[in-house]
């Protein structure tokens, strides 16, 4: 485990935050801010260094895209979600700084031992980039939106 905590930063309306999230990851260790909008998101991310954000896609004042600039480069990890019926998908945007293009999305459990392994010192190893593009849209529910590409998954 790292000698220093890591910062999280939880953005998004504060009665879609998860409790259980901020729970789980003050469990392990972890310094959690919330932002429930991306000009609040900014002052942080002007203030402090976050070693992870997790975002939700859509904020109350825009989208949350112009965090891939803010964070490219930095040594920042970022997840996008999106609320679907049965909770929310997440999306691997950045790790370490670095773009994760071809990540797909990861539904709870695969988001959760995602999260497990970005907490390690090991998160630096583009370990996660290669697992997160083991699967691509062709398994995302009907109605799934790519982030990335503003595609919707459509049936057949």
């Amino acid at each position: 485990m790292n000698a220093t905590p890591n910062r999280v930063l939880l953005v998004g309306e504060p009665k879609r935050v998860s409790i259980s999230l901020i729970k789980w990851l003050c469990k392990r260790g972890c310094q959690c801010q919330i932002a429930g909008s991306f000009r609040d998101a900014c002052r942080l991310l002007c203030s402090m260094e976050f070693d992870l954000v997790l975002c939700q896609y859509q904020l109350p004042d825009r989208t949350a895209f112009p965090l891939l600039d803010w964070l490219g480069g930095s040594h920042t990890t970022l997840f996008l979600s999106t609320a679907v019926e049965s909770g929310n998908l997440w999306l691997p945007m950045l790790e370490r700084g670095e773009n994760c293009v071809g990540a797909r999305l990861l539904r709870g459990s695969e988001f959760t031992d995602a999260l497990s392994r970005v907490l390690r010192d090991d998160i630096g190893s583009g370990e996660l980039r290669e697992t997160w593009k083991e699967a691509g849209p062709e398994l995302w529910p009907e109605g799934v939106t790519d982030l990335r590409t503003q595609n919707t998954v459509r049936a057949g």
